[in-house]
């Protein structure tokens, strides 16, 4: 599936905790699995990363489309969002397997999310390029 433009500037960032029980590249294969082309750097907690190119969402995009989740993207987008950013948390086990698995809060995930954060001034025009249908 090809990805629609996004004329709207934006900056994609993820944060995953990652417990003294996990492997490193276990987790970096599950950020890369959820957001592909993402840069991921370590930082004394975990993972984290930057981007500001909508390729990296790509795979969500065409599980939101392939799933019909749209309404829930949105309300947990907007339920999340403060100023001009809204979270959403993803199970880091279920991005492993390349399953996209949202959740409502992230005490839902077992081993601590993976944390999306997108920064954009226009979140109702994001939403409608991430999770159209609503």
């Amino acid at each position: 599936m090809k990805l629609e433009p996004l004329n709207i500037p934006i900056k994609i960032s993820f944060n995953v905790e990652v417990f003294p029980s996990e492997e490193v590249e276990k987790v970096k294969h599950a950020v890369s699995n959820l957001l592909p082309e993402i840069e991921i750097s370590s930082n004394s907690k975990g993972l984290s990363g930057e981007s500001k190119d909508i390729k990296c969402l790509a795979f969500i995009y065409e599980q939101i489309r392939a799933r019909r989740i749209s309404a829930i993207i949105w309300r947990l987008y907007l339920k999340n969002m403060k100023d001009d950013v809204g979270l959403l948390y993803f199970n880091k086990q279920a991005a492993y397997v390349k399953s996209l698995n949202i959740c409502e809060n992230p005490s839902e995930s077992p081993l601590g999310p993976i944390i999306l954060q997108i920064h954009c001034t226009d979140s109702d025009l994001f939403l409608k390029w991430l999770a159209p249908g609503v």
